[in-house]
C-alpha cells in the first residue's frame, strides 16, 4: 500500500531523442455531436490521438473547442458519436478504478474531515477504509498536509483543498489522472505553487496524464507534449513536443525554450 517513491525518469534519452512507450489512450477518428431540439452541435471532429503510458499531455485550446468533452470521452463518462477509444488497446465504456479525477473545484465534502475526504473513493468502491487509512496519511504528509488531517475543508485555502483533491485522486494508485483546468480558480502565485506539488507527486506515481488547459504557460510547464486544438468543432491542430528538463523548476519559465514554445502555441492557436 506504500505511494510509489522513486522518481519517475522524463520522456527524452541522455541523447536527446524521444523514449519509445506503449500506447496508453488511444482516440480513433473521434467525433462529437450533441443535439438539442432540431438543432445538432459538433464538438469534435476526427480527432486522432496517442498518448503514451507515463507522459504528461496537456490538451490546449480555447474556451468552447472539446477539449473537456474530449477529456470525458477518454473517462468513459460520455461516448463519441462515431469512433473507437483504447485505453491499453481496450474499448473503454465507463470509469474504472484505474482512472483519479481532478477537477477545477475540488468537490470536498464539507461535513467530512480532510482524512474522510481523501477515503470517499474507497468506500464508493467497497474497499476496507482501514486498510487505505495508512496510505491516506502518507500522501497527506507527501502534499505536506499531514497537520490537517482532522480539519474541515472551510478550514483550509484554495490551494490546500485542492491538494487534498489531487491526493485523493492518487489514493488507489490510478494508472490514468484526468484533470479538468485544476487550478483555474486558483491565484498567479498559488497556481504555480500547484505545479511544483503536482509534478513532485505526479513523477512518483507513474501515472500517465492528460491535463486541460487554456493557459499556454502552464501547458508547457508541466507537460511532456502539448496537443493543440483548433476553434470548435475541435481538431488536433498541432502537438509540441516540450524537451524542457525534468525534474520542471520555476526558472525553467525564463529559459530561451520555454518562451519560444510559448511563442509558437501562441501563434498556433490563433492563425
Amino acid at each position: 500500500m506504500a505511494v510509489v517513491s522513486e522518481l519517475r525518469g522524463g520522456v527524452f534519452s541522455p541523447d536527446g531523442q524521444r523514449q519509445s512507450r506503449p500506447t496508453k489512450i488511444d482516440f480513433q477518428e473521434i467525433s462529437k455531436s450533441f443535439r438539442s431540439g432540431l438543432n445538432r452541435t459538433t464538438v469534435l471532429d476526427r480527432v486522432n490521438l496517442k498518448i503514451p503510458e507515463g507522459e504528461f499531455v496537456s490538451l490546449l485550446g480555447e474556451s468552447g473547442c472539446g477539449k473537456t468533452t474530449l477529456l470525458r470521452i477518454a473517462a468513459g463518462l460520455i461516448s463519441p458519436s462515431r469512433g473507437k477509444l483504447a485505453i491499453d488497446g481496450k474499448p473503454i465504456s465507463k470509469p474504472t478504478r484505474e482512472m483519479g479525477f481532478v477537477f477545477q473545484q475540488p468537490v470536498l465534502l464539507e461535513w467530512r474531515n480532510v482524512l474522510e475526504n481523501l477515503l470517499l473513493p474507497i468506500e464508493i468502491f467497497g474497499l476496507s477504509a482501514e486498510e487505505y487509512r495508512p496510505k491516506a496519511r502518507e500522501l497527506l504528509q507527501l502534499m505536506g498536509l499531514a497537520h490537517t488531517e482532522n480539519h474541515y475543508p472551510v478550514q483550509l485555502s484554495g490551494g490546500m483543498q485542492q491538494r487534498v483533491a489531487i491526493a485523493r485522486a492518487l489514493i488507489m494508485n490510478p494508472s490514468i489522472l484526468f484533470m479538468d483546468e485544476p487550478f483555474g480558480a486558483l491565484d498567479a502565485i498559488t497556481r504555480e505553487q500547484m505545479h511544483t506539488e503536482l509534478l513532485r507527486i505526479w513523477s512518483m506515481s507513474g501515472a500517465t496524464a492528460l491535463f486541460i488547459t487554456h493557459d499556454i504557460g502552464e501547458a508547457v510547464y508541466l507537460s511532456d507534449r502539448v496537443v493543440v486544438l483548433s476553434s470548435r468543432p475541435g481538431r488536433v491542430k498541432k502537438t509540441f513536443d516540450i524537451d524542457l528538463p525534468r525534474p520542471r523548476v520555476p526558472e525553467h519559465r525564463f529559459d530561451d525554450r520555454f518562451v519560444s514554445l510559448c511563442k509558437d502555441m501562441k501563434h498556433c492557436m490563433t492563425q
